[in-house]
């Protein structure tokens, strides 16, 4: 018997029976729920669509008035919608369900739940393969996430826990124990810094971390001009046990203290527009760079006589430099063995050096780094040729490349040295050193020392083979050329005592670091700098044995000349 269309209460459709058949539509009697579709034995059967008052809806198969077999589900209150299996209205078997935040989920579903095997990706691109329980990861999966690090490994309730491998973007790896989605256990990392650690891990960071580097050995080192020295840097942590970490890369450098010129000079305003910042000490002023290197970096003809060990570098500098010693406090210093030009013997030789003709047109240049003499007038208004003297000009010597800096070390269990490290001369120009000269030339004497004059009666009283005590004589205007090589001379050998050996680092307290220059820094951590203190003493001091001649001395030889 054929269907007929009816209308029966809150039902409009085909019926056989007085049943419900075939396809129709029914309105409930709480007007939330609609259903149009097919229909057997008064229920609903087949494809058919519930419509809910909300917007939600299924459409999909139905059996014996349930939701079972395939169809689509949407949810208004949260946008999700589900395409997959059904059974007694839930969801059940394979499924894909597309989330509002546009992260979609296909694979199994078990009551509602994503549960069993399944691809997860999330609404950042991640990507997880693997099992599912109670709607989160759980068991054996892999995760690849939007940056690119990807997890292969075990999962519990939703994090990584048990034992996986984390391959990070940058190729980095961590291979191990895990526990609330972190580190914990016993496992490896090894960076792509080249740096690695193999250990105990607690939430994420080594048991034993090191968070410092500390020079072994005395915090002061003393040597004399062009000596080599060797470091040694460990790892340490907090309590200042050796961390044996591995791969860690240590660069040392050297610093000299930064210096301010006064307010409103070119240096002041030089300094204000240099890029480089100075760096703060723990000795309570701040330093910048000074060049550190290698004894195998420098030239052959730079390099000092026994590289390579703690020792002094022998005979450096031309003892021939120190034929006039300066004056110390109230003391004249001769080099022993070694009496001042022109002071009176018992059989006293006195020998003018000999003139040397010139034309005055041309000029031969001295050998590089000897002085020349230059006529320089001594008076304002005196004709070419007439009082004046000759003043020693140094040549200019060709500016030599800064030696290249220590190479980097990485650390083995720990530790680390560099070894044959020096300190070569400054760079033309080095700004703490240009600023320190300024300073002691406004802080000289502008007047002629004692000494200078003393030299000078000396050579006269020499050449006239009597005393000038008595000589009612300026020796300062006398034989005006021989004291202008006095003064070079003077200014030379206070050049040396000043700065030494110039092939070198001047004299004075310089400071030598240890930096972590790990990068990326391990773990996003970078140790705390080591400082270590390296006083340099004058070479050529060492060099020239001095003896103080006392007051009565002085007085003894001026008889002398005298009685000459």
């Amino acid at each position: 018997m054929a269907a007929r269309v009816k209308k029966q209460g809150n039902y409009v459709g085909e019926t056989r029976k007085q049943l419900r058949e075939g396809y129709g539509k029914y309105i409930y009697s709480n007007s939330f729920y609609t259903y149009e579709g097919e229909w057997r034995d008064g229920k609903k059967h087949g494809h058919g669509k519930l419509l809910m008052k909300d917007g939600s809806y299924y459409e999909g198969e139905f059996i014996h008035g349930e939701i079972a077999g395939h169809g689509t589900r949407y949810w208004s209150h949260n946008k999700n919608t589900y395409s997959g299996q059904f059974e007694n209205g839930e969801l059940e078997g394979h499924g894909v369900m597309t989330y509002a935040d546009s992260s979609r989920y296909e694979g199994a579903f078990q009551r509602n739940k994503r549960e069993g095997h399944g691809e997860l990706t999330d609404a950042d691109g991640g990507i997880y393969e693997g099992s599912f329980h109670n709607n989160k990861r759980h068991g054996d999966g892999q995760q690849t996430y939007a940056n690119g690090d990807r997890y292969i490994g075990d999962w519990i309730n939703g994090q990584r826990q048990g034992s996986g491998e984390m391959h990070f973007q940058d190729t980095s790896l961590y291979d191990g124990q895990w526990r609330n989605d972190m580190f914990n256990g016993e496992g490896t990392y090894i960076g792509v810094s080249g740096m690695s650690y193999e250990g105990i891990w607690i939430n994420g960071r080594p048991a034993i971390e090191a968070d410092r580097l500390v020079f072994v050995g005395e915090p002061v080192i003393e040597l004399v001009q062009g000596t080599t020295f060797n470091v040694a840097v460990e790892t340490r942590n907090a309590e200042g046990e050796l961390v044996e970490d591995n791969g860690r890369e240590i660069q040392i450098i050297a610093g000299f203290r930064h210096y301010t010129p006064s307010e409103g000079t070119p240096l002041f305003n030089l300094i204000e527009d240099i890029e480089e910042k100075p760096t703060p000490t723990p000795y309570g002023y701040d330093v910048v760079n000074y060049p550190l290197t290698e004894v195998n970096n420098m030239k052959l003809d730079e390099r000092p006589p026994s590289p390579g060990g703690n020792k002094s570098i022998g005979n450096i500098g031309d003892s021939s430099s120190a034929e006039v010693n300066l004056e110390e406090e109230g003391e004249d210093v001769v080099t022993e063995d070694k009496p001042i030009e022109g002071e009176a013997t018992e059989n006293p030789e006195i020998r003018e050096p000999p003139k040397e003709e010139t034309t005055g047109e041309t000029a031969t240049l001295p050998p590089e780094g000897k002085p020349m003499d230059v006529p320089v007038p001594l008076d304002g208004d005196q004709p070419e040729g007439e009082g004046q003297a000759s003043m020693p000009m140094e040549v200019p010597e060709q500016e030599t490349p800064v030696p290249p800096p220590v190479n980097t070390h990485r650390s083995d269990e720990g530790k680390t040295s560099f070894q044959d490290l020096i300190l070569p001369s400054a760079p033309q120009g080095y700004i703490p050193f240009t600023i320190l000269d300024q300073l002691e030339e406004e802080l000289r004497p502008k007047s002629r020392g004692k000494t200078t004059n003393l030299v000078a009666a000396l050579r006269l009283g020499a050449k006239v083979g009597r005393s000038i005590d008595n000589e009612n004589v300026d020796p300062t205007k006398l034989d005006t050329k021989e004291n202008a090589k006095i003064d070079a001379r003077l200014a030379k050998q206070r050049r040396e005592k000043t700065y030494g050996d110039e092939r070198f680092a001047r004299p004075g307290e310089y400071v030598v670091m240890a930096q972590d220059v790990t990068n990326p820094p391990f773990l996003g951590r970078t140790l705390q700098p080591a400082y270590m203190l390296i006083k340099v003493t004058n070479a050529l001091e060492k060099l020239k044995p001095t003896t103080k001649k006392s007051k009565s001395s002085t007085k003894r030889s001026k008889t002398n000349v005298d009685k000459s």
